[in-house]
């Protein structure tokens, strides 16, 4: 599932997929359930593209990839 959504949109199709995965943002892992909780509105309304198994990357105006929000890695077991 590689299309573009809002962040919050992909935020929840993390949590519904029951993967057991973190988001890494500057060094710091978040559960997808944390972001979606503490999140502002306007941030969760960003338009992101979703790469399972890789990142959530912003998306511009004009349809351009932007800056990688969060690299997706597996929780430790």
């Amino acid at each position: 599932m590689d299309t573009f959504m809002s962040l919050k949109d992909a935020l929840a199709t993390i949590i519904h997929g029951g993967e057991p995965i973190l988001l890494n943002t500057a060094g710091v892992d978040w559960e997808a359930k944390a972001l979606l909780e503490c999140l502002p509105d306007r941030k969760l309304g960003q338009r992101v593209q979703y790469m399972p198994g890789f990142y959530i990357a912003a998306v511009s105006e004009s349809m351009c990839l932007g800056e990688v929000l969060y690299r997706i890695k597996k929780k430790p077991a």
